[in-house]
């Protein structure tokens, strides 16, 4: 008991380690409860008809992306599964790069661009963009990511405004985010379908507007993330996160058990 007393701080150190370490190179599929935000943004992308069209609004900046990139991907390897076309655009300049990580998972499962998937990139602008977007998605990006004329596309054919897409899926860190969809976007066109992802601090925010009914899904965070990846059967970072999370969770524990329970045994010892 006196050896587990004065244990080296940096064992301790190492057990944590590994046990962070392990479930991020092999998630371990600890049991998660799904909650009914996750559930509900599942069951809309889940119940629409293969071929939908999604507008997927990746509004993340770098702060806020281990949080939120992990729900934008697990929620496309949903929106594959499903064979659903897919609008990109972002608000948000420091978007771009998840934008176009989320554009190269579809592209890599055999997606054609212009006809299944469309990048249009980032636009100034925040609130008033969004506003302009709600009503004409060409005209406020009349180019893609590379500059090609959006009209081109075969995906944007016959598209005018939010009301000719299926469903709207935005991904928030900050501000534009949830709150100027909801007073731009689904406020003016109440009928759009619309569910978001949002950093874990947000959440709590958001969760009226999903009791009214103006938001359909959402998710919290990286946990929402691995909520989602496991309705879907695919294990991916939010997974192997909330594993590891948990695990040292777990670890941390028993050495204050064990810690505690020396003590009171070395102590019991000394009075014998």
């Amino acid at each position: 008991m006196k050896a587990l007393l004065n244990i080296d701080r940096r064992v301790i150190y190492i057990i944590l380690f590994i046990a962070l370490t392990i479930p991020m190179i092999n998630p371990l599929g600890i049991p998660l409860k799904v909650g009914m935000t996750t559930q509900a943004m599942y069951d809309l992308t889940e119940n629409l008809p293969n071929g939908s069209l999604v507008l997927l609004s990746a509004d993340v900046s770098p702060t806020g992306a281990p949080d939120v990139v992990p729900c934008m991907i697990a929620v496309m390897n949903h929106i594959i599964k499903k064979q659903h076309k897919v609008i990109i655009v972002t608000f948000w300049e420091q978007g771009v790069p998840y934008a176009t990580q989320v554009m190269q998972m579809a592209l890599d499962a055999g997606y054609v661009y212009g006809t299944d998937i469309v990048n249009l990139g980032y636009v100034a602008g925040a609130e008033s963009a969004i506003q302009s977007m709600a009503a004409d998605i060409v005209g406020t990006f009349p180019v893609d990511y590379q500059g090609r004329r959006s009209a081109d596309f075969p995906i944007l054919q016959g598209v005018k405004g939010v009301t000719d897409v299926d469903i709207i899926l935005e991904f928030a860190t900050g501000d534009p985010g949830f709150n100027a969809y909801l007073r731009q976007v689904i406020e003016p066109y109440p009928t759009v379908q619309y569910a978001v992802a949002v950093v874990t601090v947000s959440f709590p925010g958001l969760m009226p507007y999903f009791a009214s009914g103006q938001v359909k899904g959402a998710l919290q965070g990286l946990r929402g993330a691995a909520e989602y990846e496991i309705l879907n059967g695919i294990p991916g970072d939010g997974a192997a996160r909330m594993d590891a999370q948990s695990l040292g969770h777990v670890v941390i524990i028993a050495f204050i058990i064990l810690g505690n329970l020396a003590y009171f045994v070395s102590k019991a010892q000394e009075k014998k």
